[in-house]
């Protein structure tokens, strides 16, 4: 994460996106940071990706089409985050804008 990144977050405060680190840590026991790539870093099976899906649906009330199965949506704390933020049609976190400059 950018310096500038860091002091935007530190000004805005995303409880998604501490949310969803606090339960995907708890699910792979380790420690993630919301850009991390958690299937890069081994963390995540197809198990768990599952177990990650229901907990998107069931915690945010969205539901997860075939079609939205990609990957890439759930491969970071923050893609998850924007793939919530997306299906119940809010806009992006400011912190989440920042960091993807």
């Amino acid at each position: 994460m950018t310096k500038q990144a860091h002091s935007l977050h530190d000004a805005v405060h995303d409880d998604l996106i501490d949310e969803l680190r606090d339960h995907l840590e708890s699910l792979t026991g380790s420690t993630i940071e919301p850009g991390d790539d958690f299937f890069d870093r081994g963390l995540i099976n197809s198990l768990r990706a599952l177990e990650i899906v229901v907990h998107v649906e069931q915690a945010y009330g969205v539901s997860v089409e075939v079609e939205d199965l990609d990957l890439d949506n759930f491969r970071t704390i923050r893609r998850i985050a924007e793939y919530v933020r997306r299906k119940r049609g809010e806009q992006p976190s400011p912190v989440t804008e920042a960091v993807s400059k």
